[in-house]
């Protein structure tokens, strides 16, 4: 009988699993935790942030004094920021879980999932080698021109370059 093999292209979690290995027990512990204080989060701030904040909010550090949020944006954490206080006091009347909460600390990480840039890099890219083997422009060949002449001291640089030049 043949040992089953994962497949290929799942997740590494689920390698991991189908190999027995599991995320060490505290980091599980700490993993649920903050899963579950995010999901408490966004039910009762729902009415508070807009939807665009809501989404990309995640808590990322909690102690009995002190919320660490993270957020895909400056604009997303000054907001929070700028209305800490609000938000503290409906998280304190509102939950047991962060009832003795003093402090709201946002962090901004960029995330490749909510970056634009990042949905377009496979259009940018095919844009970038269609234009590879386009002629250089008047400008660029007297900008390298110039640097083979007066700039550059290595003989097989400013043999390239002007190589680069002819072609």
């Amino acid at each position: 009988m043949s040992k089953k093999q994962p497949n290929r292209l799942a997740q590494l979690i689920d390698h991991q699993a189908f190999a027995g290995s599991a995320l060490p027990r505290s980091l599980a512990d700490n993993m649920q935790l903050y899963t579950q204080a995010t999901n408490e989060i966004k039910k009762l701030l729902v009415e508070c942030l807009p939807d665009e904040i809501l989404d990309t909010c995640w808590v990322v550090g909690l102690s009995t004094e002190q919320l660490t949020l993270s957020v895909s944006s400056m604009t997303a954490a000054n907001h929070i920021r700028y209305l800490q206080n609000a938000y503290l006091k409906v998280l304190t009347e509102q939950s047991i879980t962060f009832q003795q909460l003093k402090q709201i600390r946002v962090v901004v990480v960029k995330n490749s999932a909510s970056n634009p840039l990042t949905r377009q890099l496979p259009t940018l890219l095919s844009t970038h080698k269609a234009n590879e083997n386009q002629p250089l422009s008047q400008r660029t060949k007297r900008t390298i021109s110039q640097a083979a002449k007066h700039v550059t001291t290595d003989k097989n640089l400013k043999e390239a370059l002007l190589r680069l030049l002819k072609d």
